[in-house]
């Protein structure tokens, strides 16, 4: 079976798959597709020792990693990586079972035929001098977003396929969708456009991304991710939360204190594994009106 899950930012956001109930039932006839920001190709020169650490571990689970490049990828060094043929696509090889699905590919996986294309902009880029984000080469790429001639070779195999194929993997969402999940906060670049123009003139089962850091479901055939681990054409998490259950919903309106004054918010996101400095309970992200608020702020009840 194929799964599929969000961002692990170079095991900053590891736990989905650190939990025996999520990846324990993977087996070595099984893949685990990461949508992006995989993290784990990101020292400067070459693989630092939490780098082996990590690859170490994928490649001991019994199961095929497969990763697409997101914004947050050394890309010099995940180029620089054997490459070869698989599964009617190319790859760079980083272990023998953790492969790179590189950009503008359609493979064929258990059956199913699956288009990647990597990449998005970055959007946490430091603002000053010297703010290690903000340094080429050291917080961000050029090649975060795709080349013109990495997105016509994208054209070019979607045609070969008459344009249709079951599903597709990228980083991040096509401008529509986009405008959805972030509004004006993450304007359109050639890459979402392009996206869009995929959204527009290909056939598709599913659409699945990472990049947001939620787990939302747009509509009945697009799907974000960060914390689920779901099996590939089911939108149902197969994972269970970490230390207890959450006891609100996405869209519950709840009351919670800030500064000592009651305030009225809008559950956006939930983390039932928690979140950075919140890691022993679930964690939300809400709204009131314009405003998102700490997680650690909410202290409230559903109205």
């Amino acid at each position: 079976m194929i799964y599929i899950t969000g961002d692990t930012h170079g095991g900053i956001d590891m736990r989905k798959l650190l939990l025996k109930e999520v990846t324990g039932r993977l087996t070595a006839q099984d893949h685990l597709i990461i949508c992006g920001d995989f993290g784990f190709i990101w020292n400067s020169r070459h693989e630092s020792m939490k780098e082996k650490k990590w690859l170490k571990w994928f490649s001991s689970m019994p199961w095929t990693t497969l990763f697409i490049d997101g914004n947050h990828e050394n890309f010099p060094r995940l180029v620089s990586y054997p490459q070869k043929e698989w599964h009617g696509g190319q790859v760079h090889e980083i272990r023998p079972n953790v492969l790179h699905l590189m950009r503008s590919q359609i493979f064929t996986i258990e059956g199913n035929t699956i288009f990647t294309l990597g990449g998005a902009a970055s959007h946490d880029r430091g603002p000053s001098v010297g703010d290690p984000s903000s340094i080429i080469g050291r917080g961000w790429w050029p090649e975060e977003i795709p080349s013109q001639q990495e997105l016509d070779a994208a054209d070019a195999v979607l045609a070969e396929h008459g344009r249709h194929v079951d599903y597709i993997v990228t980083h991040c969402l096509p401008t529509s969708m986009q405008t959805i999940v972030k509004g004006d906060a993450f304007p359109k670049d050639a890459l979402t456009e392009y996206l869009q123009h995929v959204k527009d003139t290909v056939a598709y089962e599913h659409w699945y991304c990472g990049h947001y850091h939620k787990d939302l479901d747009l509509c009945h055939n697009t799907t974000i991710l960060f914390s689920r681990v779901i099996p590939l054409g089911c939108t149902v998490s197969c994972s269970a939360p970490m230390n207890g259950n959450p006891i609100y919903h996405v869209g519950d309106q709840i009351m919670y204190l800030k500064n000592n004054e009651v305030c009225c918010g809008t559950i956006l996101h939930i983390f039932p594994w928690g979140k950075m400095h919140i890691q022993n309970q679930p964690a939300y992200e809400l709204q009131e009106e314009k405003e998102i608020l700490a997680e650690d702020q909410i202290l409230g009840y559903s109205i």
